[in-house]
């Protein structure tokens, strides 16, 4: 297989500027989703690396050979668009092995393809269908199939997931990497779900308005951001305004009458970002809680409960898995803690950067 190496590559659409000199190497073998909200150009750099769409200025590498100027077909690329361009005259078996028949493979080799691709995802039996006879989902697995036929050096997928229903979206999404990594394929996954993201991927790359905000592990994004919006965007809980001072070894946080310690250094004002899913919880009294708050709510959604909490005058939220939730009720008092590592602090002057981030910044 190969690797795949972007260099400062930059397009525009009339006034819009949809990438700004992305750089971003995807080595042999890893599979890299590319998230980031609607508008942010993930769909525009993978038609960028497909030839689809010629960049205005940069490269695009492939295994280390310039394909910048080279047509689709010559790129050894597999490509599933959102809108799955599946040939509606074809049947499901045709469409998936059409690249492998006019690459002129032998036809033993067209059949155990076409049977592998299509009982991973589970439409061997309607093999025979056109496309209109076949369901939304059914046409995406078909197209994801078809893209991954062909064994390509790069594998591009936008959004392969989006039309499916739930089970079947949870169970695909490490489906589709398991074919992947089984067959070597280094691959991009475009997608504006982060959950889904970090379940995958051997690294995220973050888009935002056409640049490129940061790139990491799952691990890295979620618990160690850089940058305001990294934390914003990939993750849930509270975000607020605050003061910090230096107190040791750790940073000492106040967020109203609230007081956190955190293992970021600051000083000043600063924007504070605790995540829900790292607030622990225990009835008053029963554990090691360092603060002490009132649930306002507690909602029950599915694999985990939701607690809105209020400690020190400030609203803070804690997502608990439901088969851990202890017996609390709204209106009681419990302790909660957050450790230090898990407090994340970033200069103010972030959320001029990004304003959107304003608007759901307590205080700001």
């Amino acid at each position: 297989m190969a690797d795949l190496e972007l260099v400062a590559v930059s397009k525009r659409f009339g006034r819009v500027r949809a990438l700004r000199d992305v750089t971003l190497s995807v080595g042999d073998g890893e599979y890299l989703c590319l998230l980031g909200p609607t508008g942010a150009g993930k769909t525009t750099l993978l038609n960028v690396v497909a030839g689809v769409v010629r960049p205005d200025s940069g490269r695009v590498l492939i295994g280390g050979r310039d394909v910048t100027d080279l047509p689709p077909e010559e790129r050894g690329v597999g490509y599933m668009p959102q809108g799955y361009a599946l040939f509606p005259h074809m049947t499901a078996w045709e469409n998936v092995t059409f690249g492998p028949e006019v690459r002129g493979w032998p036809r033993g080799d067209v059949v155990r393809v076409g049977r592998q691709m299509l009982e991973s995802v589970g439409l061997l039996e309607r093999a025979d269908a056109l496309p209109k006879e076949l369901s939304g989902g059914m046409q995406q697995r078909v197209a994801l199939a078809r893209a991954l036929a062909s064994s390509p050096n790069v594998l591009l997928l936008d959004e392969p997931l989006r039309a499916l229903d739930a089970l079947l979206r949870l169970r695909l999404r490490y489906e589709v990497r398991e074919m992947a990594k089984a067959l070597g394929m280094t691959t991009v996954h475009v997608t504006h779900d982060y959950e889904e993201a970090l379940s995958v991927a051997d690294r995220v790359a973050l888009l935002r308005s056409g640049e490129l905000v940061e790139v990491g592990t799952p691990v890295d994004l979620y618990e160690r951001p850089k940058t305001l919006f990294t934390a914003y965007f990939v993750g849930e809980g509270t975000l607020a305004l605050g003061t910090a001072e230096p107190d040791g070894e750790w940073t000492r946080v106040r967020i109203g009458d609230l007081e956190l310690r955190s293992s970021r250094p600051a000083s000043g004002e600063v924007v504070v970002v605790v995540r829900s899913r790292l607030v622990r919880i225990s009835p008053d009294g029963a554990g090691h809680g360092t603060v002490e708050a009132r649930v306002l709510e507690a909602r029950f959604l599915g694999r985990f409960t939701r607690f809105r909490l209020l400690a020190g005058g400030v609203e803070l939220l804690a997502d608990v898995p439901s088969t851990l939730v202890p017996r609390i009720s709204e209106g009681g008092e419990v302790s909660i803690s957050i450790r230090p590592e898990h407090v994340l602090l970033f200069d103010v002057r972030e959320l001029e950067r990004f304003p959107e981030v304003r608007e759901v910044v307590a205080g700001a």
